[in-house]
């Protein structure tokens, strides 16, 4: 089980966190938990053994930060093994090191992620970094623009997580695979949660364009023409 301790109480994970946890592949120096909200991610990585490196819990809300950090000094974990930080993603500087630094960025809308992601990028330009990215909404242009900025795909995932569905995009500053405007590694459209969620995209994107009276637009011909193809090789 993926989860923690805390304040006596054995937590567990959502499903969504637990798979961000599951998919971390690389020893790095760092790892961020980004927006940690009460840390619950942050705290499983700390359980970890196989996660090495120095967990930093962000949070621009200040009393998030303080509730985090005297749960932090009242547990069992050694004091050189973490870092609280009350900041705006958008302002950070990451520390030097001889090892990849990983920042996690989960529930935050698109337009956000991005934000966020461009700007670690900008204050960091000599840093090793990888992404691990939970966006709540518009992954059609998430995926366009984190193309844009020369970021490519290590792994990605479709997770759902109380009746709701989400990609998980694993990304990195290194040469790995171009970053797909609708994925093209995550659809296994034999799984109902696949289909079901592909099809909302699509439906999704036909009303838009309905709306607009246009031609099918960019988006929705890239989720077509995944409905296509892997359709085609179902047997």
């Amino acid at each position: 089980m993926f989860g923690f301790i805390k304040r006596g109480k054995t937590l567990k994970l959502p499903l969504r966190l637990e798979v961000l946890q599951k998919m971390i592949a690389y020893p790095y120096g760092h790892v961020w938990d980004c927006c940690c909200d009460h840390g619950y991610l942050g705290y499983s990585i700390l359980n970890d053994p196989s996660i090495q490196g120095v967990v930093h819990f962000l949070d621009v809300v200040e009393p998030i930060v303080t509730n985090v950090k005297r749960d932090l000094e009242n547990s069992s974990f050694d004091n050189e093994r973490w870092k609280t930080h009350c900041l705006d993603l958008k302002s950070l500087v990451l520390p030097l090191s001889d090892k990849k630094q990983l920042l996690i960025i989960a529930g935050v809308g698109g337009d956000l992620t991005i934000d966020f992601v461009e700007a670690v990028l900008r204050n960091n330009p000599n840093t090793e970094v990888e992404f691990l990215l939970c966006p709540i909404r518009q992954l059609y242009k998430v995926r366009v623009e984190l193309d844009k900025l020369g970021l490519s795909l290590v792994e990605e995932r479709i997770v759902k997580d109380n009746g709701r569905c989400y990609e998980i995009i694993y990304l990195s500053t290194g040469n790995k695979r171009k970053l797909h405007p609708v994925g093209d590694l995550m659809w296994d459209l034999t799984q109902d949660d696949h289909r079901e969620y592909l099809n909302q995209n699509i439906q999704h994107y036909q009303r838009v364009e309905k709306q607009l009276n246009g031609a099918a637009s960019p988006a929705l011909a890239a989720y077509l023409e995944i409905k296509k193809l892997r359709a085609a090789k179902q047997p």
